[in-house]
């Protein structure tokens, strides 16, 4: 379009009877309206502008006339709105049109009106009139809703959970992106359906009357809460949702909505059951293990302890956990214990396995010994997340040793009493024997016997004592290398002669290359030939002998099974104590020693039921000797 023009010029193309309207009636009806109205040539300058056109431009309608109607239009409107024009006035039939542009100039700064443009015909020319209604609020609450449009779609589109919403009479006015992936319906197939359309029965038939009686009374329980509920996928399977309702007031006034927000539950629900589960089993087992046992955090507090624990004071579970562990019941009768537990717990805590005897009190206040121990459990990320006590009742066995260790203190002290004992009267005895038998040659055959039954006699007792003497010395061990099979050949070739006579056989089996040993030689065939010749003084008459050596987890592996009687269930309890024997002129001590050689070289003894029908010896030898500390602990069962 071009420049503005004079407006004496242009007056003189308004049309007769549009000067005719302006005189009387148009006046009155254009000056009136808030909408702008003006009338422009076919060059774009205005002819004629209503009183509006103060507010729009923020001129005077006078200025106006002469100017062009584009001088007003917002540069970057200028381009659309010479387009829209052109459109318009091609139209060979006039048709009126309508388009719309931002406007500048007026004290409102930038606004947006709606233009209707019809052209009329006159002599002097073409001309248009035009009416512009300002739309401005009206466009601005457009951008503004479809912003809000935006925002609520972008944030449905972005939900996990799958949300819906619903008027009050339960038809779904929109949805989530997310219903798809839990519902199996795409969002637009939702939207105008019931909401009871995701419901199984009876929920679908009952859901109905729900919303009627909210609707009637503005009752209702199941607003502002978060319950579980059945819901029902498109391909009619079933699954528990957790379901969240909350009513929406919309600005305006009008019936609110309701928004309910539905979270697939079934994947928490198997966790938490399998949690259950491992959690019934986890106390199946903790609460019946027999030892103490216990769960602490790394500062010491108590998480969990186990039912054997809680019985031996009487104490209750919810009266310990959450406490610091030294700070319970078992250890109140002693704060040096205490003391020692927290220090104990630091360490642990650290990563160092610590293991201490304790002594607690029970329920009856009986003190108690206990093997405890502390150990610490790492996580993924090899933090010490966890240390566990565990603790070990061994009052008993702690009694045993002591029994134990005093009945050897006794023999040792016999031992040295017997050395001397058997010096006193290992020549008296000689020599009572030598006269006994002179005086028995003089004597009837009556008294002889008498007195050879009392040389006997004498000889057994002389046995007895060198045999203690034997058992309370110290071992010195001389450790020499051999084979297995040596061992065994040596003893049975000792024996093998009396064997025979009993027609008693005696076989040994070992590998092609038996395992070596670091032995005392002497010693250990002594123990072998004594534990043969035991299997053949359990065989009455005829029978068999096998003696097997083979490797077991580092050890050489001895086994002694004969035919004979057995062992008398009464004794296999106290086989290997001094002075114990089913044999009529046995001492007591022959197993006894057996054992405490065995020991000394870090072995084991066994004995029970052979398959051959008598009994079974078993023994162990590590193939690395191994000397104890000392010979009163090698002793120790």
């Amino acid at each position: 379009m071009t420049s503005s023009r004079p407006a004496s010029e242009l007056a003189s193309q308004l049309p007769e009877s549009l000067a005719l309207l302006g005189q009387g009636l148009f006046e009155r009806i254009v000056e009136s309206t808030v909408d702008l109205v003006t009338v422009v040539d076919q060059s774009g300058c205005f002819l004629y502008v209503n009183g509006a056109a103060e507010r729009a431009y923020g001129i005077s309608p006078k200025q106006c006339i002469g100017r062009s109607a584009m001088d007003f239009v917002l540069a970057e409107d200028r381009e659309r709105t010479e387009l829209a024009l052109a459109d318009g006035l091609q139209d060979p039939n006039g048709a009126m049109f309508s388009f719309e542009n931002r406007q500048v100039g007026g004290s409102d700064g930038v606004r947006t009106y709606q233009w209707t443009i019809t052209r009329h015909d006159a002599e002097a020319g073409a001309v248009f009139m035009s009416i512009a209604r300002d739309v401005t609020e009206a466009r601005e609450s457009d951008l503004a809703l479809q912003t809000n449009e935006a925002r609520l779609r972008a944030v449905l589109s972005g939900m996990l959970d799958a949300v819906i919403t619903i008027d009050p009479y339960g038809t779904v006015q929109d949805v989530s992106n997310s219903v798809e992936e839990l519902f199996g319906y795409e969002p637009q197939e939702l939207i105008g359906q019931n909401i009871s359309i995701v419901m199984p029965e009876p929920y679908r038939s009952d859901h109905e009357g729900y919303l009627a009686k909210y609707r009637t009374t503005g009752e209702t329980w199941i607003l502002n809460t978060t319950r579980e509920f059945p819901v029902v996928r498109k391909n009619g399977s079933l699954f528990d949702c957790e379901l969240s309702v909350s009513r929406i007031d919309l600005p305006g006034g009008g019936d609110p909505v309701f928004c309910g927000a539905f979270r697939d539950v079934t994947q928490r629900k198997a966790t938490e059951l399998a949690l259950q589960e491992s959690e019934r089993r986890f106390r199946a087992i903790f609460d019946q293990e027999f030892q103490f046992v216990g769960l602490l955090d790394p500062k010491g507090r108590i998480l969990e302890v186990n039912k054997a624990a809680l019985e031996a004071t009487g104490t209750d579970r919810d009266d310990v956990v959450g406490r610091l562990f030294w700070d319970t019941p078992w250890w109140r009768h002693a704060p040096e214990t205490q003391e020692a537990l927290r220090q104990w717990i630091a360490r642990a805590a650290e990563g160092e396995f610590v293991r201490s005897e304790i002594d607690f009190k029970n329920q009856t206040g009986e003190l108690r010994t206990l093997d405890f121990s502390l150990k610490a459990v790492r996580g993924e990320s090899n933090q010490i997340t966890l240390i566990i006590p565990e603790g070990r009742d061994i009052t008993g066995l702690k009694a045993a040793q002591r029994r134990e260790t005093q009945m050897l203190k006794a023999l040792a002290t016999l031992g040295e009493s017997a050395a001397i004992l058997a010096h006193e009267i290992k020549n008296p005895i000689t020599s009572v024997n030598v006269a006994l038998r002179a005086v028995a040659k003089e004597l009837g055959t009556d008294d002889r016997e008498v007195l050879e039954s009392l040389v006997e006699r004498m000889q057994k007792l002389e046995r007895k004592l060198r045999g203690t003497l034997s058992f309370a010395k110290p071992l010195d061990l001389n450790i020499e290398r051999t084979n297995a099979r040596q061992l065994l050949e040596a003893a049975a070739d000792m024996l093998r002669d009396e064997a025979e006579a009993r027609q008693i056989a005696i076989s040994i089996e070992a590998s092609a290359s038996p395992p070596e040993m670091d032995i005392d030689v002497v010693r250990l065939e002594e123990v072998f030939t004594n534990l043969v010749r035991n299997a053949i003084d359990a065989i009455d008459a005829s029978g068999r002998i096998e003696l097997r050596a083979g490797r077991s987890d580092g050890h050489v592996e001895f086994t002694i099974d004969d035919s004979g009687s057995g062992i008398p269930d009464r004794m296999l309890g106290t086989l290997f104590q001094p002075f114990t024997t089913a044999k009529d002129e046995g001492t007591g001590l022959g197993l006894a020693l057996c054992r405490k050689v065995i020991e000394a070289h870090g072995g084991t003894i066994g004995a029970g039921e052979s398959p051959l029908g008598g009994a079974r010896f078993t023994v162990h030898i590590p193939e690395v000797h191994r000397r104890p500390a000392s010979t009163t602990e090698a002793c120790n069962p």
